[in-house]
């Protein structure tokens, strides 16, 4: 397969544009350099149109190192390089913050987030003018804020840290990918609403839709079944619990919880073969120009999330290029789609959604075909089924790289559960248009909801029992990003050898060293004895031997959770028995053939014996430390001088 550039342009403006933004990203201080280098490349394409020394190979290179600097001065113009470098420097604890809210959650949580950008700094004898994004935290049942309004905030204003625990989300990184690198808890009595503006009226409309779409589905079911309509149909996931989140996530079907490729193309399928009853006032152009405009106007209720953007905008550009009678590239259009994605905004690149959702896409236009040619079915159904197993099987392997990466887990029967999904996806969808269309009419529309809540009971009680099977996630994977990139380099021979079938002994050789590296660091984790000391506003110690986790906390009742939560990512990457033990009330002694722990609370501490090795944790400044030869943690509110604190990160120490 050779590539051709006038074929497929944006293959190759795509990737120029991506290695643009990921340098523009790491090299902020090259401002003025990628600046130059631009004027050079435009007097030098002048130069040789003038001197008639264009050709393919001359403009290809001028074409590519122009939008490798475009890439990297977009990423720069949007991210306020030089603000958020200096904001430090400028701001003083207690200094007034005036921010202009640019998103605004509506959830249903204690904390709601908004992200903003920081306009002024008002110190106690000056003022200073920024445009720092902001993340915010409001506490407030009713805080009145829309997208648009200019707040003035008292809270302290910080840098998003990571804590440094094992298997933690990397907020750090992922908030830093989207511009933001501050971040603020506001309490109810911390803000005050200066401007308030309001929302233009195509805004309001499409606010006034999705409450009425919203109502629609909130009067005719309850409880988790809600709360998956919501976030399967409309994209809203303010009521999914933890539970059915990890539920999701452990069998591979996260994606049908996140409104993306999937979903639109279910919709604009089942739109379409209802507009096809009506062929006789309704051409086919016309019918396919209405779904393109109403999966627009889903995609602005759903909240323009990247993943339904690029969805919609690739069917859009796919079925629109069909009405035109012109030849189309799937590749192509799907390079095209990112590329105006990332134009409007370079961040794009750095979504989680996103990734996962275009090689998704990729992997269905690269690999499905392939998969879908080893199997053979005479029967009719049965091939239907395969080639919808196919199509979750080319997604999966291009997405399990980047799966692995950032969430160090894998569902050993993601097959299974795409299987179980197939349908009810499309029934939920269709079901949900048609509450939707006949929501005024109550009693119809009651009998609509009671079919759609039985869909999902049964989707979730499958999802359920697929969690329940033995080994149904393995953990404990930690992946470098070489490793990933290697991976997905390895992916692309096998399309090549499937192809041309070439490369076959390079791909075998590459993918068994890959899988030899990934599976001796999986087995380094999983036997991993050790003893770990959170980086955590509650005091939560972790013991890990030969398979078992024993925890002991000292958390308030209603921080318990959060006790669980930390722990969690622990245990994605070192799986274990887990065994809680609460220091609130009780001193612990754990002795087995292999193991002796000690843990007591003292005034100020908490003492540890670990196997004959002494550990103190000390809680204040002025803890008492009852034996002067352990090894001495300090919490991260501490200032005392200790052998470890934990503001740098968790305590970490083999045992």
């Amino acid at each position: 397969m050779t590539f051709q550039f006038f074929k497929q342009p944006f293959l190759l403006l795509t990737i120029c544009l991506c290695v643009g933004i990921l340098i523009g990203f790491e090299l902020v201080e090259w401002q003025e350099l990628f600046l130059s280098g631009t004027v050079l490349i435009l007097f030098t394409a002048l130069f040789c149109f003038w001197k008639r020394l264009l050709n393919n190979g001359v403009v290809l290179c001028l074409t590519s190192s122009v939008f490798v600097l475009i890439g990297a001065l977009l990423i720069q113009s949007r991210g306020g390089a030089w603000e958020k470098k200096h904001m430090d420097s400028f701001y003083q604890k207690g200094d007034l913050l005036m921010v202009k809210l640019r998103e605004v959650g509506h959830s249903d949580r204690e904390w709601k987030k908004m992200t903003g950008d920081i306009e002024c700094v008002y110190g106690k004898t000056s003022k200073f003018d920024f445009k720092v994004p902001v993340v915010l935290f409001v506490k407030s049942g009713n805080y009145g804020c829309e997208t648009g309004d200019l707040i003035l905030i008292s809270s302290e204003l910080n840098k998003i840290k990571n804590n440094g625990n094992p298997g933690e989300f990397d907020a750090e990184n992922y908030w830093s990918k989207k511009g933001f690198n501050h971040m603020v808890f506001v309490g109810e009595d911390e803000y005050k609403i200066i401007e308030h503006e309001e929302l233009p009226w195509y805004s309001q409309q499409t606010t006034n839709l999705r409450n009425y779409l919203k109502a629609s589905l909130e009067e005719n079911l309850k409880g988790k079944e809600l709360a998956i309509a919501l976030a399967l149909i409309l994209g809203d996931k303010s009521l999914l619990d933890s539970e059915i989140t990890t539920s999701f996530t452990n069998t591979g079907a996260m994606h049908v919880l996140a409104v993306s490729g999937l979903h639109i193309g279910i919709i604009m399928q089942i739109l379409m073969v209802v507009f096809s009853q009506f062929s006789k006032v309704l051409s086919r152009k016309k019918a396919v120009i209405i779904v393109v405009i109403i999966m627009w106007i889903y995609a602005v209720v759903t909240g323009l999330s990247p993943s339904v953007l690029r969805a919609v905008f690739m069917f859009s550009v796919l079925a629109l290029s069909q009405l035109t009678g012109k030849n189309h590239n799937s590749i192509n259009s799907l390079f095209f789609t990112a590329f105006v994605l990332m134009l409007f905004d370079p961040y794009t690149l750095y979504d989680i959604g996103f990734q996962l959702s275009f090689l998704a896409m990729l992997g269905i236009f690269l690999l499905y075909k392939p998969i879908e040619q080893l199997i053979y079915l005479k029967n009719k159904w049965l091939m239907k089924i395969w080639q919808g197993t196919a199509i979750g099987f080319a997604a999966q392997l291009m997405t399990t790289p980047l799966s692995l990466y950032y969430f160090h887990q894998f569902p050993n029967y993601f097959v299974l559960t795409n299987i179980g999904l197939m349908a009810s996806s499309g029934l939920i969808l269709g079901f949900g248009i048609v509450l939707f269309t006949i929501s005024w009419w109550t009693t119809i529309a009651r009998f609509a909801g009671l079919i759609l809540t039985f869909i999902i009971f049964v989707s979730l009680a499958f999802i359920e029992w697929v969690e329940d099977l033995p080994g149904a996630v393995a953990y404990g994977f930690e992946v470098s990003l070489i490793v990933v990139f290697a991976l997905g380099m390895l992916i692309l021979f096998l399309f090549l050898w499937a192809q041309k079938r070439s490369h076959v002994i390079l791909a075998f050789t590459g993918g068994l060293m890959l899988l030899i590296s990934i599976i001796v660091q999986r087995y380094q984790n999983m036997n991993v004895n050790e003893l770990c000391v959170f980086n955590a506003r509650q005091v939560i110690i972790t013991v890990r031997k030969d398979n078992q986790l024993f925890c002991f906390y000292k958390a308030k009742p209603d921080e318990e959770e959060k006790v669980k939560f930390a722990v969690q990512g622990y245990l994605k990457l070192h799986p274990s028995q887990i065994h809680y033990y609460s220091l609130n009330k009780k001193n612990w002694k754990l002795t087995s053939s292999k193991t002796s722990i000690s843990v007591r609370k003292e005034k100020g501490s908490i003492e540890m014996d670990v196997n004959g090795r002494k550990y103190s944790v000390l809680l204040s400044d002025y803890s008492d430390v009852i034996n002067s030869n352990s090894i001495k943690i300090g919490m991260p509110w501490m200032e005392a001088v200790v052998d470890h604190s934990l503001k740098n990160g968790a305590y970490i120490q083999s045992i």
